[in-house]
């Protein structure tokens, strides 16, 4: 029996030591699951802001490998956890405190986690707002490491930097770089599809398929799998190959391996028809969708479309308004769910307005025409009795006062606004909500010729101008400017006129409607052409709508300080639009949110900075 089972004292030792070294094994292995755990989520909003769950895993991290250190210094993991922290630290923002952790692995680490502490010291630089000395380091560590994976990470980040800084060919240059020499199937992956996504923003439609193409082929996300086939698919649109776009939407549909994005198939598939003006096959189609995707994201932007058809083919403001207000209700995420909201409430801003208007016109039909056919009886001065101009309205015949028999006048309500300012509030919305310049400028010529003494005449021409700018009639739009600088000389319109100013407003334009089109397929990139817009002129009612749009949209992903960031510049900037109550309740709302986290998180920050 001795020979078989260890002697007791010698067990006990084995117990001990297995007991001690299993416990800091334990610790750190715990570690390591939340890192990863981490990293999972981080890499599934990969170019987003980390989410909440990732940012409280990183911290658990940060506990166990402290633990691991206080409790076992000399553990062989000593080094791996300063590296571990640093990591966690780096992604919390933490960036010195990291870096604190970094030059111990670089004193005490072997060859392989000295390089990745240099590396993670470079972004730390870069992310703390020296950007050239992130460059420098990173530039550095890929000419001395012999690591082809810490080279792809070098490339990777130095892409990150050049599109940073707004330089697209150099942050392209160094995806390929990056993208060849990693080794990792799914970090092959990542940066094919940052690839695919830069070169279809710049609308370098080759280098995009072939990005597309290695995501399917490298990626282990399926999400981004299905993406990078509806991205194809739109390239193949885009470039009128309607034919192969249409015979692979339609294979696909059969194909239930797409199952998952048989409704975003059949909206692709829409969008086709529109490119060849099929719009009855439109019409077919977008009703079949909601009928067979309810209360989806794509049934949502199916109402969205439907709602745009009715505002611009068919003119039924009513069905289009009953179409928007339908989007929220379908899905609440949807990002089409604000912009159908704003369009909307134009519709009902756009009614009231012609209701008002109608009533002007009927008491100035009345004030003209209805007194007049109702005096077609002579009137007399009740004194004399002769006929009388009609200063005194009296009837012979029944003794009464004419005035007395048009009471429909007295009960009729005149409208606070004027008719020039109903003209241009009509114009407006037909204009830059609806898309129907031509109507339009019809009202604004109506404002010119009837009422060319309103403070809104020189408006009017101003605003007219812009119209034909966007209707891309240039010689009108100059002629109209011209028109504006001979007539108001000294009027602030005329001064506004700039070059510059109406090369930004023509942009802005352009950026907002460039934005609504990706808003579903590339929402990361609408978002960026929306903050473009903002920046362009912060005061007009387009820079609303956008920064509504982008809070929305961090405001359904969970990035609650940046949703928080928009909301409060509308509450700050425009609480005179109609946005401005949303956004206000929507800043209580996430600061009580904001504040909650904060305490969990021992008030570090946990949302990256908004660029």
């Amino acid at each position: 029996m001795n020979s078989i089972f260890l002697p007791k004292t010698l067990f006990f030792i084995v117990i001990i030591l297995c007991y001690g070294g299993c416990a800091y094994y334990n610790t750190f292995y715990n570690a390591q699951q939340y890192y990863e755990e981490a990293e999972k989520i981080r890499l599934q909003k990969e170019g987003k802001t980390i989410p909440i769950t990732a940012m409280d895993k990183y911290g658990k991290t940060i506990q166990k490998c402290q633990k691991v250190l206080s409790d076992y210094p000399e553990s062989k993991f000593r080094t791996d956890a300063f590296l571990l922290m640093a990591k966690s630290k780096f992604y919390r923002k933490d960036y010195d405190l990291a870096i604190d952790d970094i030059r111990i692995v670089t004193q005490e680490g072997n060859d392989n986690q000295i390089e990745e502490a240099q590396y993670l010291r470079a972004l730390c630089k870069w992310k703390k707002g020296n950007a050239q000395t992130g460059i420098d380091e990173l530039t550095r560590l890929l000419q001395i490491s012999n690591s082809k994976e810490i080279q792809s990470k070098c490339h990777l980040s130095l892409a990150e930097i050049a599109q940073e800084l707004k330089d697209s060919d150099l942050a392209m240059y160094h995806l390929i770089e990056g993208a060849r020499l990693t080794k990792n199937r799914d970090q092959k992956g990542v940066i094919y599809g940052r690839l695919a996504e830069m070169a279809f923003n710049k609308e370098d439609y080759d280098i995009a398929k072939d990005g597309y193409a290695n995501v399917i082929t490298n990626s282990l996300s399926k999400e981004k799998i299905e993406n990078a086939h509806l991205q194809l698919l739109k390239i193949l649109r885009i470039q009128k190959n309607y034919k192969a776009a249409s015979r692979k939407i339609k294979g696909m549909l059969t194909d239930d391996k797409f199952k998952r994005i048989a409704g975003n198939l059949e909206l692709e598939l829409v969008q086709l028809y529109r490119a060849q003006g099929e719009i009855s096959e439109i019409e077919t189609r977008l009703e079949s969708i909601v009928n067979d995707y309810p209360r989806t994201p794509v049934s949502a932007e199916a109402y969205y479309l439907l709602g745009k058809i009715y505002t611009s083919q068919k003119w039924d403001l009513n069905k289009a308004k009953e179409y928007f207000d339908q989007v929220s209700k379908e899905s609440s995420k949807s990002l089409f769910s604000p912009m159908a909201k704003s369009l909307s409430k134009a519709i009902g801003t756009y009614q009231e307005a012609q209701k008002d208007l109608e009533t002007h016109l009927t008491i100035l039909t009345q004030d003209t025409t209805q007194i007049s056919t109702e005096l077609e009886t002579p009137v007399f001065d009740p004194e004399t009795g002769e006929k009388t101009s009609g200063d005194m309205l009296f009837d012979p015949e029944t003794g009464e006062d004419i005035i007395e028999t048009l009471n429909p006048l007295v009960s009729v309500v005149t409208p606070d606004r004027t008719i020039p300012e109903l003209y241009y509030q009509l114009a407006d919305l037909e204009a830059f909500s609806f898309k129907r310049y031509t109507q339009g400028i019809q009202y604004l010529n109506q404002i010119n010729s009837e009422y060319p003494e309103s403070p809104f005449h020189a408006k009017s021409i101003f605003t007219m101008a812009f119209m034909f700018e966007n209707m891309a009639d240039s010689a009108n739009a100059q002629s109209t400017r011209d028109h504006l600088l001979e007539s108001f000389p000294n009027s602030e319109y005329a001064a506004y006129i700039s070059e510059n100013v109406k090369v930004e407003k023509k942009r802005q334009e352009i950026l907002y409607t460039k934005a609504e089109s990706q808003i579903t397929s590339n929402p990361d990139n609408a978002i960026q052409l929306l903050k473009e817009s903002i920046r362009l002129d912060e005061k007009s009612d387009l820079a609303v709508s956008a920064a509504y749009t982008i809070s929305y949209h961090y405001d359904q992903s969970a990035e609650i300080d940046s949703a928080l960031k928009y909301y409060q510049w509308i509450q700050d900037n425009h609480p005179r639009s109609d946005q401005y109550h949303s956004a206000a309740k929507r800043v209580q709302t996430l600061q009580m949110v904001l504040s909650s986290i904060e305490t969990v998180t021992d008030s570090v920050s946990i949302i990256r900075d908004d660029n």
